[in-house]
């Protein structure tokens, strides 16, 4: 359990409980600071800011809490004197160990804030809480204790077997910083507006966005630092080597010649060149990760748009397209694979669903970057129209729907 402090205002505990996230519920209603104590808060009546609510559920759920607008964690004194920014804070599982010097003792006569820079906020012992404040709690081994804490307190008691079992981070539990969407809001348009402006590139402007980010407490450097996908770099790093082995080795002349005789023999154009690039492109992606696939085939696709003077950057859009459409496999794509195992799916049903989207995809992907000389928003323009049309025939067969039944 977690008491969360609401300054949601005229909304009763009821309705913040059906609102509040999945597995996650209202442990004990709603408490409102009457000095000297807490008095309970009616069910309907309207919450008042510094009420005190009582949530029960699974650490990620509790963790999901902060991120509701209106709510904040419940700070008692050992969370206050934590020596982080709240920002900076999240909540982490810890197994006691066997042996561990915890072990019999209570959070307290251990001062485990001092010793460890991390608050107790709860303790559950055999798959259940411990109804119990956690401070007055005698420890055993086994117990898993739910700790508010920085981000170095994992790195630092890593090595800490004596003391832990086990340290898990509970993802994404550190608290919005809500008092930030606004300047994030003016940074982000900002940069995109300079950039569409033609002032300067979508790279510097990014860069400058970031910097400033940073600077006004918006992002942490950490974060910054973990937001860079180094994996991506590394792999577009490698495909210049590649690239450059199969140009020398002439590979790259051979495939992208038998693609142009593909593309000229169905005699409509570039639009045929670019057909078969995509098509090559995301029948490797279906094999290999999508980065792969773009850095194998990208030398390939320049070689044959030089070959017949198609116009590279939408050569690029082919690519780039192709590379990213890989429906037919569970092992194209990260998310595929995700869903594979647990889902029970068999290779069969990838083929058998994913087939038809990856054909209709490549059609409309062709005809699309082919149709060069109308203005870039016109697909824009052509899909909300679509969006639309769908939406309004699906909201008039609903209402059709209801007025049968009635």
């Amino acid at each position: 359990e977690r008491p969360i402090v609401g300054s949601i205002r005229d909304a009763g505990v009821g309705g913040v409980g059906a609102a509040a996230e999945p597995g996650a519920s209202l442990a004990g209603g709603s408490l409102r600071s009457m000095e000297p104590s807490f008095q309970p808060v009616g069910f309907d009546e309207p919450l008042q800011g510094d009420d005190v609510l009582w949530f029960a559920g699974s650490a990620s759920a509790i963790g999901d809490l902060r991120k509701i607008p209106g709510l904040q964690s419940f700070v008692d004194d050992e969370v206050q004197k934590i020596n982080e920014a709240v920002h900076n804070r999240r909540l982490v599982q810890a197994v006691v160990a066997r042996k561990s010097p915890l072990v019999g003792k209570t959070v307290k006569d251990v001062r485990f804030r001092n010793r460890y820079g991390a608050a107790v906020i709860s303790v559950h012992r055999e798959g259940k809480r411990v109804h119990d404040h956690p401070g007055r709690v005698k420890l055993q081994a086994g117990d898993v204790l739910l700790l508010e804490a920085g981000p170095s307190f994992i790195q630092s008691n890593l090595d800490n077997s004596k003391s832990f079992a086990l340290l898990a981070e509970v993802k994404d539990s550190a608290p919005p910083r809500l008092k930030q969407l606004i300047p994030a809001l003016f940074f982000t348009v900002t940069m995109l507006a300079v950039f569409t402006a033609g002032v300067t590139s979508l790279l510097i402007c990014a860069l400058i966005a970031s910097a400033l980010m940073v600077a006004t407490g918006i992002l942490s450097q950490q974060e910054a630092r973990d937001a860079v996908n180094w994996e991506v770099y590394i792999t577009i790093a490698c495909a210049f080597g590649i690239g450059t082995a199969l140009t020398n080795s002439g590979v790259a002349g051979g495939v992208a010649s038998f693609l142009v005789k593909i593309g000229e023999g169905i005699g409509i154009g570039d639009a045929g060149l670019y057909g078969a690039v995509y098509f090559a492109t995301f029948l490797i992606s279906n094999v290999v990760t999508n980065n792969a696939a773009a850095a194998l085939l990208f030398p390939i696709a320049m070689d044959a748009a030089e070959q017949t003077g198609a116009d590279r950057l939408v050569m690029s859009y082919t690519l780039m397209l192709g590379a990213s459409a890989s429906f037919m496999s569970p092992f194209g794509y990260t998310t595929n694979l995700l869903i594979y195992g647990p889902g029970r799916y068999k290779y069969k049903d990838f083929l058998v669903f994913g087939t038809p989207m990856q054909v209709v995809l490549w059609i409309l992907s062709v005809v699309i970057v082919s149709l060069t000389v109308l203005p870039w928003w016109t697909s824009w323009i052509a899909t909300l129209v679509v969006f639309v049309g769908i939406s309004m025939i699906r909201m008039t067969k609903k209402k059709n729907g209801k007025n049968v039944q009635n």
